[in-house]
């Protein structure tokens, strides 16, 4: 009897490493590699300190929602005639931790939004960069000259051009995002406003917060 109660004690460090690796292997097999729907948050996502993905593509969508509801109660856009003109504004980043590339996919994802909005297409009218465009006319040898009528030949001989935007039909979409990190622990904050180019008023403003941990 005491032999196989010794044998028993022996074989418990054994059963240990055992019962061990087989909830490792369960725990990389519960995670193995492939795609993802967009909405799920990945092991790896769980444990970086950086803002997850699934919010980033929430806030992509709200913004949208929210502007479109509120776009015919903005006396400053609904009550221009004709459409209005949209330059995608600066990011301000200031989470110190997380590329500014995030937030650009978030930008692009509302312009989109908009841009395919029934509801919007005839009332906002979104450009690309101009530096963008000017390198791309460069490379493809497209004329970029400015058409008749834009040109203004002062009686003095000097030139100048008219702009291309009247600032009063004109307006900016920023954003601005910021974090509160403690330990493990960040709070983010994205903020996207929509601001006349003509007065600095802000029309328009949508927030999205949210707070994770890190493991």
């Amino acid at each position: 009897m005491l032999n196989l109660m010794q044998r028993a004690h022996a074989s418990l460090p054994l059963v240990a490493v055992l019962l061990g690796a087989l909830v490792f292997l369960a725990g990389c097999q519960s995670s193995p590699p492939g795609r993802r729907p967009v909405g799920q948050t990945t092991d790896a996502e769980r444990r970086s300190p950086q803002q997850q993905p699934t919010s980033l593509t929430e806030f992509r969508e709200q913004v949208p929602a929210e502007l479109l509801q509120q776009l015919w109660d903005l006396p400053e856009i609904s009550e221009i005639p004709g459409p209005v003109t949209i330059l995608m504004g600066d990011i301000n980043n200031k989470t110190g931790i997380v590329s500014t590339n995030d937030y650009e996919y978030v930008t692009s994802g509302i312009r989109g939004r908009l841009i395919n909005s029934r509801s919007a297409r005839d009332k906002l009218y979104f450009v690309e960069q101009r530096a963008r465009v000017e390198r791309l006319a460069e490379r493809e040898r497209v004329a970029t000259n400015p058409p008749p009528g834009q040109r203004v030949v002062t009686p003095g001989g000097g030139v100048y051009y008219v702009p291309d935007y009247d600032a009063s039909r004109t307006f900016a979409l920023t954003m601005d995002v910021y974090r509160i990190g403690r330990g493990n622990t960040n709070l983010y904050s994205m903020e996207v406003m929509l601001v006349s180019m003509g007065t600095n008023r802000i029309v328009f403003r949508d927030e999205y917060q949210m707070k994770q941990v890190s493991d």
